[in-house]
């Protein structure tokens, strides 16, 4: 293999394909990059077994061959060189890496050896805005489970349903749901778990490789068991998640007896100040108060042996009776972090039902928290 490319543009594709590179990989191979021409360019693909990432770029190609190589190591050497046009020479069982003023030879491993990583197939199954899908994940992904014992619920559950995408986290102690409009209308209702943390690194590659208005494609592997998310030249597939998800429109409030706005900034500030105390309560928990004749909601946090203390800030448009519960201060501010809009929205059926929030100016999103019963 004899190629030649731009410094920069290796260097780009090699921190796309580094996503899906373990730190600590149990078969050596897993910790390099498969490298491979492509008549006027080259290909570049990284695994981890759970995730893979491929992409392409222009390279002037002298003679084929495919090979792997340390990925991470790569990366840092032809990060450190200056821009302008290498050349990449496999030989002797030895990759070398020239520029004008640097050379270095990597020792590498066969590609026999690399596992296969998915490419696109056919027809995409649905397009999608890339900025809307990323921010949809953020929004949703927090309230994905990181325990592993019950694995539906580190996914995300992806619902495709006419010209409508649907993303639902769950951990058992919130819920967050985002609906989303498509490019154009499927034919046929799809219905997978997609893990949480494959789709949060597609979020990472939109943010980073794509332009206002690009637009995602999304493909489901021929073997039903896997899904391809597409963004400009970079590729990345990822295994779905058998099992059956909860039935989170049960957790959905049919009705509310309270329900007020508030300024997202005077509830971060609130959040804030409280955790300092809440931070070492049980449960990271605070008192949430409703004054609904005042218009006042108090944050509250009492922790034995520390000491306590009491946070309020004015709420509006307030149909409802006084109101007190617990929550999780940190799924508060999980929650607050992912409202675009200077306003949200709280619901609430009392004290012992879920809290739903919404962005005050985004109906398609909402969030769900269970309460903490006070003692």
């Amino acid at each position: 293999m004899k190629v030649s490319l731009m410094q920069e543009n290796l260097a780009k594709a090699l921190s796309h394909v580094i996503k899906a590179v373990s730190s600590r990989p149990n078969i050596p191979v897993l910790a390099n990059v498969l490298i491979e021409t492509e008549k006027t360019r080259i290909k570049l693909s990284a695994t981890n077994l759970e995730i893979g990432v491929t992409t392409r770029i222009g390279a002037e190609v002298s003679q084929e061959g495919r090979i792997t190589v340390s990925a991470r190591l790569l990366s840092e050497f032809v990060n450190s060189l200056r821009a302008g046009r290498i050349e990449l020479v496999f030989a002797d069982q030895k990759l070398t890496v020239h520029s004008v003023d640097n050379n270095a030879e990597f020792f590498v491993i066969p590609a026999e050896d690399f596992p296969n990583v998915p490419g696109v197939e056919g027809e995409n199954l649905l397009e999608v805005n890339a900025f809307s899908f990323a921010d949809a994940v953020s929004q949703t992904s927090i309230a994905a489970a990181t325990d592993e014992s019950r694995p539906v619920l580190t996914g995300l559950l992806m619902l495709i349903d006419g010209n409508q995408l649907t993303l639902v986290g769950v951990d058992g102690f919130r819920l967050s749901k985002k609906n989303i409009k498509l490019k154009k209308s499927v034919d046929e209702a799809i219905k997978e778990i997609v893990p949480a943390k494959a789709l949060v690194e597609v979020e990472k590659l939109i943010r980073d490789v794509a332009e206002e208005d690009d637009v995602l494609k999304v493909y489901l592997m021929s073997s039903k068991n896997q899904m391809l998310f597409k963004i400009g030249d970079v590729e990345l597939s990822t295994r779905l998640i058998e099992g059956k998800f909860p039935p989170y429109e049960d957790i959905l409030p049919k009705e509310q007896n309270l329900r007020f706005k508030m300024s997202k900034k005077d509830f971060v500030d609130m959040l804030k100040v409280v955790n300092i105390f809440a931070r070492n309560a049980v449960g990271n928990k605070a008192k949430f108060k409703v004054d609904a004749d005042s218009g006042k909601l108090y944050l509250i946090a009492n922790v034995a042996d520390i000491g306590n203390n009491e946070s309020s800030i004015e709420i509006t448009d307030v149909a409802g009776e006084d109101f007190e519960t617990g929550y999780n201060v940190r799924f508060l501010t999980d929650m607050v972090s992912t409202v675009a809009s200077e306003s949200l929205v709280f619901e609430t059926n009392g004290p012992t039902s879920p809290g739903v929030f919404y962005d005050a100016k985004d109906k398609d999103y909402i969030h769900v928290i269970m309460p903490m019963l006070l003692k």
